[in-house]
């Protein structure tokens, strides 16, 4: 299977993001073989659980760090579980528009930053193989428009060697 054959749709839990896969889906449908890797970059942990302020006592110190494990633990799988139903919803947008699921992928990954995301998607496409990156963008109202710069346009921008649809 070429490259040409290989789409990578990145996924959130965005009305944008299912009209992108439902979009994808009505433009493959019939078309065979085709294979959608549905990628989700998670969220980077809260800054307020990356780290704490340190204890003097070596025994209180070690305490903190364990409860710090613990939240950062909790955080991250409500976070894999929120980003999983999203995975799983678009994988049914797929099997309904009738994409067999053998032809479908997922992966979830971790983003230390904000801006690390659309490089996280670029490298999932890269190590798959993918000609064609996918992402859903929501219209903002016009002065929010000045002031937002959405991963579609940093894809486009970045994206060499890919074709890359921005579905609005």
């Amino acid at each position: 299977m070429g490259r040409t054959n290989k789409i990578l749709i990145a996924v959130d839990d965005s009305e944008a993001s299912r009209k992108a896969v439902t979009y994808v889906s009505k433009m493959v449908r019939g078309r065979e073989p085709i294979h959608i890797y549905l990628f989700h970059v998670l969220p980077p942990i809260p800054p307020k659980l990356l780290e704490f302020g340190g204890a003097e006592d070596p025994q209180k110190e070690q305490l903190l760090s364990t409860d710090l494990n613990t939240a950062q633990a909790q955080w991250m799988e409500k976070a894999k579980t929120a980003a999983q139903l999203s995975l799983n919803t678009a994988q049914t947008i797929l099997r309904d528009h009738g994409m067999s699921q053998h032809n479908i992928s997922t992966r979830l990954s971790s983003s230390i930053h904000k801006p690390d995301v659309v490089r996280e998607v670029l490298e999932a496409a890269k190590q798959w193989d993918c000609g064609t990156v996918v992402v859903g963008r929501k219209t903002l109202p016009w002065l929010q428009e000045l002031f937002h710069r959405h991963i579609g346009e940093e894809l486009v921008q970045k994206g060499q060697g890919f074709s890359v649809w921005v579905v609005e």
